[in-house]
């Protein structure tokens, strides 16, 4: 409607132009029709004057049938008798015209010639008249055209519009045909573009959370299983052996004593035993739940302390930690908590993921850090991956690394390592705005 509306102004614009045009060219024309027509008038009236001939002479020159033309004694009345032509013309468009009767006398004569402009004025009227009433067929016939050609144009509009509606309610179904302004084709096609990826990402989203979910299950089952198995087989051998120290305590031959006594110590150091795996198995699982390392030590000294962990596990395996550049140790601790929670799990699931899974003889952990990024490798000598380099094919660690790593804005592959093997890297920018909260990432973990 505003494109019409833009359009009617226009033509309204020229009709209003071209009006004005004409008017002023009508003013010039009547005003020089009356300039001839007296020339003419005052050559007639001179040679009814030489003729001696202008009483009787008036109605004869008043019946040639001159236009714009009419001769009156010198007693003949002052307004004019044929006012038919005036009343042709609207009385607004003749003062607009500005056409007035103009007058000449002959002198000696007393004959009165008048130029009367009616008739020019109804004759411009008529050809206004009829140009308007064609420029208005014209210009209906125009904006209808306009409306048609528009509408049809903008047509896709509504078409974009319902399309978004549904991209916001969460439905990704778009299609567009492609047909119309190719202005609009370019839009319809990149939302359609969009809507792929928006369906893609929900998608991804839904198996990321569908393998994060079962990760966090295999976590649990896996916790629940060493509580249920290890820790409930200790804690039942210690109340044994307890219950056994005390009957022990109560025997009453005073022979058996010194056996009792031996076998109490026995079943002591077997408590103390049990106790110590209990401890052991007790830091494994809340290491796992929540690095304590990292709120004991820098991140720096963590890796190490991780890294020396692994090493006393495996001492068949050459483990290697290297941060670059060498000085920039006090910069890696200064990161702030989520990102120095990342890359700590990331070493931790990686070295889990090599050494679990992967048989390694040596594995080389790297950190570099620069001013607006933060890169992580682990590389390992092993049989490589055998599903590819994807992150989201491998195991529910990867998946959880991965997710970890998008959600910080970063990036994450995982392909072949020079040498052979498997190698990971992430790439990690270094935020300057708040981060999200820890306790969200821990929950992806």
């Amino acid at each position: 409607m505003r494109i019409l509306a833009l359009i009617g102004l226009f033509l309204l614009l020229m009709a209003t132009a071209g009006g004005a045009v004409m008017v002023a060219n009508a003013r010039d024309a009547v005003r020089a029709e009356m300039d001839s027509a007296l020339e003419l008038g005052g050559a007639l009236g001179l040679a009814a004057a030489e003729r001696g001939d202008v009483p009787g002479g008036i109605g004869l020159l008043n019946g040639l049938g001159l236009r714009h033309l009419r001769f009156v004694g010198a007693d003949g009345p002052p307004e004019p008798e044929s006012g038919a032509a005036k009343r042709r013309a609207p009385d607004w468009f003749a003062a607009l015209i500005g056409g007035e009767p103009q007058e000449r006398r002959l002198a000696g004569s007393g004959l009165r010639i008048v130029a009367e402009p009616w008739d020019e004025i109804a004759e411009v009227w008529e050809d206004m008249s009829d140009l308007a009433a064609a420029m208005l067929a014209v210009g209906l016939l125009l904006m209808g055209a306009a409306h048609l050609a528009v509408g049809r144009a903008l047509s896709p509009l509504s078409r974009l519009e319902a399309g978004v509606e549904r991209l916001r309610a969460g439905r990704y179904a778009f299609a567009f045909d492609g047909r119309g302004v190719p202005e609009l084709v370019r839009l319809g096609t990149g939302i359609a573009a969009l809507a792929e990826g928006l369906a893609a990402a929900e998608a991804e989203n839904r198996r990321t959370g569908q393998r994060i979910v079962a990760a966090q299950d295999a976590d649990r089952r896996e916790i629940a299983r060493e509580i249920h198995d290890e820790l409930g087989a200790a804690l039942f051998a210690i109340k044994v052996d307890a219950g056994r120290i005390l009957r022990l305590r109560d025997g009453g031959a005073e022979a058996a004593k010194g056996e009792a006594a031996r076998e109490a110590a026995e079943r002591a150091a077997k408590i103390l035993d049990a106790a110590a795996e209990v401890h052991n198995m007790s830091r494994r699982i809340l290491a796992r739940l929540r690095p304590a390392l990292l709120d004991q030590l820098p991140l720096s000294e963590a890796l190490a302390e991780l890294a020396g962990g692994w090493m006393r596990r495996q001492p068949g395996v050459v483990l290697t930690l290297a941060i670059e550049p060498p000085s920039a140790s006090a910069e890696l601790d200064g990161c702030d908590e989520v990102l120095r929670l990342t890359v700590y799990r990331l070493v931790q699931e990686s070295l889990v993921n090599a050494l679990r899974h992967a048989k390694p003889s040596a594995v080389a952990v790297g950190v570099r850090i620069d001013p607006e990024t933060l890169e992580v490798t682990v590389a390992d000598d092993g049989p490589g991956l055998p599903g590819g380099d994807e992150p989201g094919r491998g195991g529910f660690g990867i998946s959880g690394m991965a997710e970890r790593v998008r959600t910080l804005g970063g990036t994450l592959s995982i392909g072949a390592a020079a040498g052979g093997g498997t190698r990971l890297s992430a790439r990690l920018p270094r935020p300057t705005l708040s981060p999200p909260s820890p306790s969200a990432l821990e929950r992806m973990a």
